[in-house]
């Protein structure tokens, strides 16, 4: 008796994992996918995200939010990881996104332009640390918005 509860309460255990769990899960997945397509992302986009200590929230759609910390150096994602929401990470960019929408990334034949569209709507916010960094930041999106606009991206 003793083995089909610890049974069944193992089973419950690994179905009853929080929502954030799985889509950190899918994303830490789709890093080396990314690594192996980053030299394809455009300039004014890699200029935006390429060296960068990144704070990530996910807006789950349960109301619960996910924290990420993620390194780029080059474009190219050498750090990922799931952090407290209180960890001081020393971040040079913040990006907030709806979990509905990095869904949608993860699943996208394009997505790059559903990362374009989510930015335009609000859907993805990025907010730049910083003087220096909102410069940079402002230029560069200025330039990926001309990019899209003409076609390029």
């Amino acid at each position: 008796m003793k083995k089909i509860l610890l049974t069944v309460l193992l089973l419950a255990a690994i179905f009853m994992q929080p929502a954030s769990a799985d889509i950190f899960s899918d994303l830490d997945m789709k890093v080396n996918e990314y690594n192996e397509n980053a030299s394809q992302v455009p300039s004014a986009l890699q200029n935006m995200l390429g060296n960068e200590i990144i704070y990530l929230i996910i807006e789950m759609n349960d109301g619960s939010e996910l924290h990420i910390k993620a390194v780029t150096e080059n474009a190219r994602i050498t750090t990922f990881e799931q952090i407290e929401p209180e960890e001081n990470i020393g971040a040079t960019l913040e990006v907030t996104a709806k979990e509905s929408t990095v869904q949608q990334l993860m699943n996208s034949e394009n997505p790059l332009g559903i990362f374009i569209d989510a930015m335009e709507n609000g859907d993805i916010v990025i907010e730049p640390v910083g003087l220096v960094d909102s410069i940079k930041f402002q230029v560069a999106n200025v330039l990926l918005k001309l990019s899209s606009m003409l076609g390029l991206v």
